[in-house]
């Protein structure tokens, strides 16, 4: 039977929201933040006038719709360099902080104006003692935030919350060639650090010309640890193995593992995650519509294939028992699907479409 999904409170972010997700950190699993993007034409791409814009700001044109998402998510089959050529274009974005009130009440915390943002993602853990917040966008950019309140004890949204920058570092290897920091993924998915000496973790981050680069945070300082060519074109996403950190997944028109392809997607792949709860199972997903549950002891053909309807953007397994998936299909709307009935395929048992957008950021709630 396919659940309904209420909707509890709409938030117009101005730009199209592309990556949200809660805080997983005891007391303040009451608070998410939202990434945007927006692209502005005719805008000097040159001046940095226009990322320290106000609230009020307007852009003077403004792409929607499907031009958004063919810059965001360029079909490189078609034009492999369309989205290095987009040079007349500013990629903005805004980063938001909200909190859940005691009332059921959407506060804004925060708002930070930046390059557009293409990913962000908590720590699952604390680091040092830090609750720390990633961001990687449209220059090629990870940003490490450091949530900073007044009152630990206390999770009323009066607090004062802010997010204070802690540390940054460009992974482009050419100032001179664009280069979009795409996705990223934190080593501590299983929330513990147990394979990571003195509390340093790992990011792999990808980018928009096939890239892939491993990052060190040290203290509050970013290091590059290594970076390789995986992909020809755009790597729309890249994934830990949380039970073996040292083995790195990505996806771009295949589905690339170790040092080998997979190409049992039949367009981009644009969606991974590990389960941090039973070992050897990650989930893809693509273009193509459809989500595929793989065993990593067996690449050659994955587990199941599920069509869920819409380029599946971002898959998200729940925080809990990591049974059930959320998925952010784009123009099929937001979906929750139920992996738990082994050996049966995973189902969808909940869907939502009321947004009458692009569906690409989602996350379950702690």
């Amino acid at each position: 039977k396919m659940r309904s999904i209420k909707t509890l409170h709409v938030w117009d972010t101005k730009y199209s929201a592309d990556s949200v997700e809660w805080c997983p950190a005891v007391p303040h699993r009451h608070m998410f933040v939202c990434g945007t993007y927006q692209v502005d034409s005719g805008a000097d791409t040159h001046s940095e006038a226009a990322i320290s814009s106000t609230v009020d700001d307007q852009p003077a044109t403004v792409k929607q719709g499907e031009d958004l998402q063919r810059d965001l998510t360029t079909d490189s089959d078609e034009n492999p360099s369309e989205l290095q050529s987009l040079t007349s274009y500013k990629r903005r974005g805004r980063l938001f902080m909200f909190a859940l009130g005691g009332s059921a009440e959407l506060c804004l915390l925060q708002q930070i104006e930046m390059p557009a943002i293409l990913d962000l993602k908590w720590c699952h853990i604390e680091i040092h003692d830090k609750i720390l917040l990633a961001v990687a966008n449209a220059k090629g950019e990870v940003l490490i935030y450091e949530l900073l309140c007044t009152k630990k004890d206390d999770i009323s949204v009066d607090m004062d919350y802010k997010l204070r920058l802690l540390t940054a570092l460009s992974i482009a290897e050419d100032s001179e060639c664009e280069t979009l920091a795409l996705s990223f993924d934190w080593s501590t998915g299983r929330n513990s650090l147990s394979d990571i000496s003195e509390e340093n973790p790992l990011l792999t981050v990808s980018d928009s010309r096939g890239g892939i680069t491993l990052l060190r945070l040290t203290g509050s300082t970013l290091e590059k640890v290594d970076s390789w060519r995986a992909h020809n074109f755009e790597a729309w996403i890249t994934a830990f193995d949380y039970w073996n950190t040292s083995i790195v997944y990505s996806g771009m028109y295949s589905f690339f593992v170790k040092l080998g392809n997979n190409k049992s997607h039949e367009a981009g792949v644009t969606s991974l995650h590990c389960n941090a709860v039973t070992e050897h199972v990650i989930v893809s997903g693509s273009y193509d519509e459809n989500l595929r549950v793989w065993d990593t002891r067996s690449l050659k053909r994955p587990t199941y294939t599920v069509s869920i309807g819409g380029g599946v953007w971002r898959l998200k397994w729940d925080p809990h028992r990591c049974h059930h998936l959320l998925a952010a299909c784009m123009h099929g709307g937001f979906r929750v699907v139920d992996c738990s009935s082994r050996p049966d395929p995973p189902q969808v048992v909940a869907e939502f479409n009321e947004h009458q957008s692009l569906a690409y950021g989602s996350d379950f709630y702690i």
